[in-house]
């Protein structure tokens, strides 16, 4: 049809052209003729220009080979080079700019064709597109270009000039921003006196009419003052930083370490308050217009400017730590001011509904912010009926109808200094310096804005100040006592009642007001924190308030939960409970100093009772705990609502169960040895060979609860960092006992152990060892090389073990419980080291009891450390998975699956995924499935299907399943044959690999080879999981029952 254009209608000729374009990406040889003929349209005289326009634009479909790309660019430099109008040429760069953005050989030859337009001899029209396109060339940070000084250097040029205009000149800014935030610092090639000329130009753009161009400025004053920090300390980076309220990737080129020990400079000084001050002066002109606003639509809008500025003085702060007591100085000045705003337009501002413009907007999502009700099997009407704002929160501010805007910034604000303390005390030496920015910002709200105190916000703002004040006291006593690490032990002092009894203190306040909403999200605060009496005080609370709601049952699960901690809690430190009480009863004013709360720690929680005396009382709350998951699964609908909160719990129950069991051994031979030398050596052997059979028999029950964990964070793509990190580090700590359960009273090495214990089939201590291996970190070269010293385990095997979570540091949680691992290997490295001198069976007793003693050590030490609930916890919706569809491939066999008795089982297979897309940003690349069936378990009746979400067996089934799928995919995922395992389990598995499409589904077939199976029904168990563009693997849930097939 292209050849007979003059004849054809507009229509046709797009349709035609559209076509074309499709058949290109599939046929190179087509690509050439279609190419030939769009260059003929394009320059032909009788074409009209809505035709040469789409012509032109089907030029970037042509990408299906290199070389097709390499002519299309050398064909469409020659037309921009030619006699074409500059509308044309300009419509040409921008298609080319989309080929060569592909390209790594074409992106430095279309810059510098770019560059070579930018003269004041070219249009303004063909400029404007000439910096579109770099803009496009540069959206992803893609950096292939040598020459990136030239690209720098011409833009400075625009930049500079006065005629230039300035929506041009916000695309140049933009174009800047991405050279200067470019990843590797050796590709920019920009000396010092360029970024001084640039930071001049830009101060002129901070009073500018134009917003946009007046936060772009920022953005590169913002971004020069990290590469002018980057000079001055070349070996070190700035790592990513996430907030919970404002999420932001932070400087891709500066670590944590950096700033927090960089010696300001005048200079540094003076950058560091011209920007803030500059930020904050539009804050407080943003906030003068919105206060003055009556359109809702110019408020929303408004209001994302607001936040937009926050989060670029927050990523100041991820990236220069230092400045975090400067930025919240400022904030307290933002404060009165809004307040003062506050003040004066209260009675007449714009309404707007609060609900969703301080909690709904994902950047400004404040810590532990709320529970997430999704659409699904779970109404979130429903949801929010009971728990959201409408019904939960004071009526002082949250009412639909006198929510004013500036309440709203003054909320935002808050939430700021919250992320920033958040962002900054995980940083050494920080904390101290906090203290007194938040004191004084504390004060400050509640001299200006007292009828703030009664917020969520504000708890959480005395919270981290009473927390910054507290570590700073407890390392300012560890440096006195001589303890030079860098974070010594913070949670294995008895601090925490104190950050209790300031959270109760908070929390009476916001219940006697009956704020139940700002209450409810605080004890969220301390679920997360390990807070577990002022959580079971506010629960009941909430719970008496709304137990005829429609989640009453949630409230009460909560509860439930919440007491049965805080009763673990109390086993440890019994005599603290008298504290509490007390604090409960004693009245509280709103202005007293909330936050520094004095106790004397040492004589309050004196008195602690021993472990071993407490398997009854553990037991009773394990039942406890049992009861809040019961409460759960019979308000449910169906097997698939609550499944991680489910899940979660029966981790911990059975958690709870092991830490019983191990109790029980350790007190029935916790008595030291007596008339040890009547002891014959045979005796000694069966005691040890008991007591190393029960304790490995738990060891093997910690090593799979630690998996379960680990399958739990990879089964739930959309969980948020913080929450990965808490399972990650119940993981390890599971891992830990696990090694040390094994390890302590392992006699193998010792000469005296002449009868060997025999040990289950599933278990070996280099299996336990690889785990607890594979989550340590890498850079700690002695705990690493003694754990390689229990067993003589090559370097290879070690690393090449099942996929697990790596437990992230930056917590002083984190910190403190990779404290306790390296006195618990160091302690059993040295106790190993003592006992290859024994020789007879009455040393083997004696080490037997040291061993025990040790592990009861350990174990109360890992008590200690408190137990909290992920964020995600408290994100009800559906859960992620897949739908496994399963067919016979005989096309006889249309509604059932069935196979004759010796052959193999041929199945045709349908994946669908649900809710990956489009709540998680993974990328899939590929999907995996793993079926598996056993001749030993057959159906007694046809068609009888176990429930796949029952909750102990099938995570249990899963782990494994999931274990095997890995290590099938590390393989290297070809085989898709059948695969029988060794024959104490008879488990027969097959595996198949799906290519995704857009439309949620994959399509695949595998053989199962059951031609051992006898004659009977049985079911195919399936787990599947995906990778990601960037290999990481990520569980999909099955949410439906595997097929049963019949051998006949």
């Amino acid at each position: 049809m292209l050849p007979r254009v003059p004849v054809l209608l507009l229509w046709q000729v797009k349709a035609a052209l559209f076509a074309a374009g499709c058949f290109c990406k599939l046929s190179q040889d087509f690509s050439y003729i279609t190419l030939q003929v769009l260059a003929g349209l394009a320059i032909s005289p009788t074409s009209e220009a809505q035709v040469i326009m789409a012509a032109i634009k089907t030029f970037s479909k042509l990408d299906c080979k290199l070389a097709v790309v390499r002519r299309v660019h050398e064909v469409g430099k020659q037309m921009v080079l030619g006699n074409l109008e500059d509308v044309f040429k300009a419509e040409i760069l921008f298609a080319l700019s989309r080929l060569a953005s592909k390209s790594i050989v074409l992106f430095g030859d279309q810059v510098a064709l770019l560059l070579s337009f930018l003269g004041h001899e070219s249009s303004l029209p063909m400029r404007t597109m000439v910096l579109k396109s770099l803009c496009f060339m540069f959206r992803r940070n893609t950096f292939y270009l040598p020459g990136a000084s030239t690209v720098f250097g011409t833009l400075l040029q625009l930049v500079d000039d006065e005629d230039f205009p300035l929506d041009c000149k916000r695309y140049a800014f933009r174009i800047l921003q991405k050279i200067l935030c470019v990843k590797d610092p050796s590709i920019r090639h920009i000396n010092p006196s360029e970024l001084s000329k640039l930071a001049l130009a830009t101060k002129r753009f901070l009073h500018c009419s134009s917003w946009e161009m007046q936060y772009n400025a920022l953005e590169i004053l913002l971004d020069i003052f990290f590469c002018f920090l980057k000079e001055t300390k070349p070996h070190q980076t700035i790592g990513t930083l996430e907030s919970p309220s404002f999420s932001y990737t932070g400087y891709p080129g500066i670590s944590n370490n950096m700033l927090s020990t960089h010696e300001e400079t005048s200079e540094d000084e003076k950058s560091l308050n011209m920007i803030l001050t500059a930020i904050v002066d539009n804050i407080i002109s943003l906030a003068n217009e919105l206060a003055n606003c009556r359109s809702k639509v110019l408020v929303s809008c408004e209001l994302q400017k607001y936040r937009a500025l926050f989060s670029l003085m927050l990523k100041l702060v991820s990236g220069y730590p230092s400045a975090a007591s400067a930025a919240l100085d400022k904030v307290r000045c933002l404060m009165k001011e809004l307040a003062r705003i506050n003040a004066s337009h209260y009675s007449g501002v714009a309404a707007v509904n609060c609900v969703k413009s301080s909690v709904a907007p994902e950047q400004f999502r404040a810590s532990y912010d709320t529970v997430e009700p999704a659409a699904g099997s779970i109404d979130a009407s429903c949801m929010e009926t009971d728990t959201d704002k409408a019904k939960l929160a004071s009526t002082e501010f949250c009412s639909k109808n006198n929510s004013s805007v500036v309440h709203d910034l003054i909320i935002c604000t808050l939430k700021f200094a919250n992320a920033c303390h958040d962002m900054c005390h995980k940083t050494s030496g920080s904390s101290c310096s906090l203290h007194h920015s938040i004191k004084g910002l504390t004060e400050c709200v509640q001299q200006n804005a007292s009828q703030y105190c009664s917020t969520y916000e504000f708890f959480h703002l005395i919270m981290c100040a009473h927390i910054s004040w507290s570590t700073c006291k407890i390392r300012d006593g560890n440096k006195g006592s001589g303890d030079s690490n860098e974070h010594p032990k913070i949670f294995f002092t008895p601090a925490w009642i104190a950050h209790e009894l300031c959270a109760l203190r908070m929390a009476k306040v916001l219940t006697r007001k009956q704020s139940y909403w700002e209450a409810y999200r605080s004890a969220m605060y301390c679920c997360h924190e390990g807070l577990w009496f002022t959580a079971s005080f506010v629960f009941r609370k909430v719970s008496a308030a709304f137990e005829s709601g429609t989640f009453g049952f949630w409230f009460k699960s909560l509860l439930l939960f919440a007491a049965g901690e805080l009763e673990m809690k109390l086993l440890l430190f019994p005599s603290a409970i008298s504290k509490l009480v007390g604090e409960l009863n004693t009245e509280v004013d709103l202005h007293e100093d909330l936050y520094s709360v004095e106790t004397d720690v040492e004589s309050t929680l004196a008195g602690s009772l021993e472990l071993h005396g407490c398997q009854e009382k553990i037991t009773g709350i394990c039942e406890r705990i049992c009861l809040a998951n019961d409460v759960l699964s019979s308000n449910a609908s169906s097997d698939r609502e609550f499944f991680f909160q489910r899940w979660f719990i029966s981790l911990r129950a059975s958690f709870l169960k092991i830490l019983t069991d191990v109790l029980g051994i350790l007190n029935a031979h916790s008595s030291a040895p007596k008339d040890i030398s009547h002891h014959e050596s045979s005796s000694v052997a069966i005691e040890n060979n008991q007591v190393l059979l029960a304790l490995t028999n738990c060891s093997l029950r910690l090593s799979d609860l630690a998996k379960s964990y680990d399958l739990l964070a990879a089964s739930h793509g959309d969980m948020d960092h913080e929450s990965f990190t808490t399972v990650a580090r119940l993981a390890f700590m599971c891992s830990l006992l696990s090694f040390c359960t094994a390890f302590s009273v392992d006699v193998s090495n010792v000469p005296g152990s002449s009868d060997p214990c025999t040990l289950p089939e599933r278990f070996s201590h280099e299996s336990i060892l690889q785990d607890l291996h594979q989550r340590v970190d890498r850079n700690d070269s002695q705990v690493v090389s003694q754990l390689r010293q229990f067993i003589s385990v090559s370097s290879y095997e070690l690393d090449s073990v099942h996929f697990s979570t790596r437990m992230n540091m930056s917590g002083i949680l984190e910190k403190d419980s990779y404290s306790l691992f390296k006195f618990a290997v160091a302690s059993l490295f040295r106790a190993r080291a003592d006992a290859k001198g024994v020789t007879t069976g009455v040393d083997a007793l004696h080490h037997l009891h040291r061993g025990m003693q040790l592990l009861s050590s350990i174990l109360r030490r890992l008590m200690e450390l408190p137990f909290m609930l992920p964020r995600h916890f408290f994100s009800v919706r559906p859960c992620l998975g897949a739908e496994l569809f399963m067919f016979d491939s005989n096309p006889a066999n249309k509604n059932r699956i069935s196979v004759p008795r010796g052959f193999q089982l041929s199945l045709t297979l349908c994946l669908q995924w649900k809710r990956v897309l489009e709540r998680t940003p993974i990328r899939i690349a590929k999907l995996y499935c793993i079926l598996a069936t056993s001749p030993s378990s057959p159906l007694h009746i046809a068609g009888t299907r176990s429930k796949q979400f029952e909750m102990r067996r099938t995570t249990s089934e899963m782990a494994v399943l999931h274990a095997k799928l890995l290590q099938h995919i590390k393989s290297g995922g070809l085989r898709k044959a059948s695969h029988k395992e060794n024959s104490h389990t008879e488990l027969v598995t097959a595996f198949a690999c799906f290519k995704p499409a857009g439309s949620g589904q994959g399509f695949s077939d595998c053989l199962l080879d059951v031609s051992s199976f006898p004659r009977g029904e049985y079911q195919i168990a399936w787990q599947a999981c995906c990778v990601d563009e960037n290999g990481r693997c990520f569980s999909l849930l099955p949410l439906n029952d595997g097929a049963v097939f019949s051998v006949q």
